[in-house]
């Protein structure tokens, strides 16, 4: 009994405060870091982990969709009433959604089935979604407002907030986070492999900076990485008045100092993991370096 109600009490303080965020958000947190396998490190992985990876994420991402399914299904249904009565603004917009929808599948075949580094198009185009989608590994750290919302409401006890979701959320943000390094990570390997190690820092710096824009945008205007696709004059109109008005543009770059302390800590847990289990290979005990 007291087992029982003890899980009663966490699958409800998951209904009722989390709805699936914690799995959703890991989901996008996972994208960057899978582009940026297949973009800068395509030919250091076999078909199976590739395929792997990307069957762990998709059932990530359904499970953390899942909860939100009603929303969605609420806004396909405003769309076909809006095309029944011959909206030529929706038309258009399914119009520009189905292209995006090809070009997805175009990049998906050819970031599958690619073996040299050959930069094309979709490559090109690849580059940008792994661009649109990385504010949404560090993103997570803005999600402890939901543990302040859950705290304050009342309907998690204190025990399952001491056990179940400040653990979670560590978890969550040390994942995400590190989706995040890792991603820039393999940025910068491969601008080494390609003889522009000179960039490296100052890549790192343009995608911290631009990450921090998107975690104002995410937490604040409560645009998505989709949004620059599907609503891009939106987004750069959102943008523009966000650099050029004080209090958002100080709160971007206080996120920017944060995202870089963070990541060049993370950056050298990374590599210093990386760098025992080379010597580890080897049978060098890092103990006696």
């Amino acid at each position: 009994m007291i087992l029982r109600s003890a899980l009663a009490d966490v699958l409800t303080a998951f209904s009722n405060v989390y709805s699936g965020w914690i799995l959703w958000n890991l989901f996008l947190a996972a994208v960057p870091l899978f582009l940026s396998f297949l973009l800068f490190r395509r030919n250091e992985l076999s078909k199976t982990k590739v395929w792997g990876a990307f069957a762990l994420m998709t059932a990530v991402g359904v499970v953390g969709l899942w909860p939100r399914l009603p929303r969605i299904m609420q806004a396909q249904m405003r769309i076909m009433g809006a095309l029944s009565t011959g909206d030529r603004t929706v038309q258009m917009k399914l119009g520009w959604w189905v292209l995006l929808m090809g070009i997805s599948l175009a990049m998906s075949i050819f970031l599958f089935k690619r073996e040299k580094s050959r930069r094309t198009i979709l490559w090109w185009i690849s580059l940008v979604a792994f661009i649109a989608f990385l504010p949404n590994a560090p993103y997570v750290l803005t999600d402890i407002v939901h543990l302040i919302r859950g705290i304050s409401s009342g309907v998690l006890r204190v025990w399952v907030v001491a056990l179940v979701f400040i653990p979670l959320h560590a978890i969550a943000i040390i994942l995400s986070f590190e989706a995040y390094t890792l991603s820039i990570i393999n940025l910068a390997a491969y601008l080494k492999q390609k003889g522009s190690e000179q960039f490296i820092l100052p890549t790192e710096l343009l995608l911290h900076a631009l990450s921090a824009i998107g975690i104002y945008l995410g937490r604040f205007v409560r645009l998505n990485s989709w949004d620059l696709a599907t609503d891009p004059t939106s987004v750069l109109v959102t943008t523009l008045n966000t650099l050029t008005t004080k209090r958002p543009a100080t709160v971007v770059f206080v996120t920017f100092i944060i995202l870089a302390v963070l990541y060049w800590v993370m950056k050298q847990i990374t590599l210093g993991i990386k760098l025992r289990i080379h010597y580890s290979k080897q049978g060098v005990d890092a103990l006696d370096l």
